[in-house]
């Protein structure tokens, strides 16, 4: 145990930057927010996706803070996504399988919640499908993460200005709903798109988009570049609103790559990840006040990168080992970019990402 901690604490420290009260920077004035999370992304993930990259510069580089968030949930030191997700999107610890709920089942506003408020739309891009735990935590309050229908009502009833990714089953076949939730959606509003072509020929909001019959297919298994293109045309039509904007754009599949041990679909997923920041971070380059943050709701399969020959000083390669294929209680890390970015270059619970985003986006003066 002893050996594991000092081994986390020499991979945290060139990730942290500290402040002490008297030097910290000002805080720059947030107008935009875009919290990308990589599912299941820890360090070991990262590390694998820079040394395939043979060390050229990665998105993770080019952030200009990093620190590390802890992820356990209120009744588990491992949390599940439903957990995680709804400490980041609402700011409280829950118990695993939980959504936009406390651990009493007391429904806790979202930063989804608290933008449209505001007056300040919100899109959501995901590679998984549209009611998984991840994005459900920002717009559905539900006992239960399998509550489909409940989390359906929960979506139409918050009217995103966008959320696009797979799930088109979960919206019209009687194992899953008693009625076509689909025609429901359009019939409250929603422009209805089935590919990621429709999408991008459209504007008209708010926007649904079900891409598949489940999740949307892994980076490895299709030639387009999905999670750029939907984010950055998510991004295009929420800029429309000159006040502002908040988005949350999920790398789903790493996730399921690190569930599978399968180390080549997780390095097509980290490439594929790497590009949409590179694109996000182009866009805060050429809108002011745009704030980026980058994290993981919890690390999955215990991901390890080791030397691939028996003699630990030889430089012939590398291997990618994995210890479970379940969760982990490791932190995760926690990158970010722009405005206001440095309130995120420390160790910090992974509800302080909702309250420091909530600070600079909606409590600001």
């Amino acid at each position: 145990m002893k050996r594991f901690l000092l081994a986390l604490l020499v991979i945290a420290i060139p990730f942290t930057q500290s402040f002490s009260a008297e030097k910290a920077p000002k805080n720059e004035k947030v107008k935009n927010v875009i919290l990308i999370i990589g599912d299941g992304m820890g360090v070991g993930s990262v590390a694998s996706w820079m040394i395939e990259n043979n060390y050229a510069p990665t998105c993770f580089d080019r952030a200009q803070f990093a620190g590390f968030s802890k992820t356990y949930s209120a009744n588990s030191k491992v949390t599940d996504s439903a957990a995680s997700g709804t400490a980041m999107a609402c700011g409280v610890k829950t118990n695993n399988g939980m959504l936009g709920m406390n651990p009493d089942t007391v429904a806790v506003k979202s930063i989804a919640e608290f933008a449209r408020e505001k007056g300040l739309p919100v899109g959501i891009v995901v590679s998984s499908y549209i009611l998984d735990a991840t994005p459900g935590a920002f717009y559905a309050h539900v006992t239960k993460r399998g509550d489909r229908k409940g989390i359906i009502d929960d979506l139409i009833k918050f009217k995103p200005d966008v959320i696009v990714g797979g799930g088109k089953k979960y919206f019209i076949q009687p194992d899953y709903v008693p009625e076509n939730m689909v025609e429901k959606a359009k019939s409250a509003g929603f422009t209805y798109v089935e590919t990621p072509d429709e999408f991008l020929a459209t504007d008209k909001t708010p926007i649904l988009g079900l891409f598949a019959d489940d999740s949307y297919p892994m980076a490895i298994e299709r030639d387009i570049d999905y999670l750029k293109d939907a984010t950055m045309h998510t991004l295009d039509i929420l800029d429309n609103n000159k006040k502002g904007f908040f988005a949350m754009i999920e790398g789903s599949h790493i996730d399921h790559a690190n569930h599978a041990n399968n180390a080549e679909q997780l390095i097509f997923e980290m490439e594929e990840f790497d590009r949409m920041v590179n694109a996000v971070f182009d866009y805060a380059d050429t809108h002011k006040g745009t704030l980026v943050v980058i994290t993981a709701d919890h690390e999955t399969g215990g991901v390890n990168v080791l030397s691939a020959a028996k003699d630990s000083k030889s430089t012939t390669g590398i291997d990618v080992k994995y210890s479970t294929t379940s969760h982990s209680g490791a932190p995760v890390p926690v990158f970010s970019y722009g405005a206001s970015a440095w309130r995120f270059g420390q160790m910090m619970e992974n509800t302080e990402i909702f309250a420091r985003i909530k600070e600079l986006l909606i409590d600001k003066k």
